[in-house]
């Protein structure tokens, strides 16, 4: 059983956020890395990921927690990632929080509402002169 939860939880590796506003921009992209990060290892704690048996996917939390900062740093980097959309990362929270533990097409379709294009809000165009 825990080999298929940490299948599942693998999914959420390839790339990975609650906030109280509707839509607009209001979080930074910090913010919301810290949010998302939280958000995915809450999820690996529900599903038993945590600790120290044979299949855990991290020992401690913190060390979950370190991972997921720095996964999240490179899903939305500085240079694409000026500011966050709002609603994006509600759906992307809300998806992470929903993942079903041992089910890895589920979250394929949640890494799919993570996604930069969706989060993130990307720096204006250079102009053409």
């Amino acid at each position: 059983m825990k080999n298929l939860k940490l299948l599942g939880m693998l999914g959420v590796l390839a790339m990975a956020a609650g906030v109280s506003t509707c839509g607009g921009v209001t979080d930074s992209r910090e913010s919301a890395r810290d949010k998302a990060a939280k958000a995915t290892c809450d999820r690996y704690q529900t599903c038993g990921l945590i600790g120290t048996d044979a299949g855990d996917a991290y020992v401690t939390y913190d060390s979950c927690n370190v991972t997921w900062t720095a996964n999240w740093e490179g899903a939305w980097p500085v240079a694409t990632c000026t500011a966050i959309n709002q609603s994006g990362l509600n759906v992307c929270l809300s998806a992470i929080a929903a993942t079903d533990c041992a089910n890895f097409i589920d979250f394929l379709q949640t890494l799919g509402k993570c996604q930069d294009v969706d989060v993130c809000v990307a720096p204006p165009a250079p102009d053409g002169g």
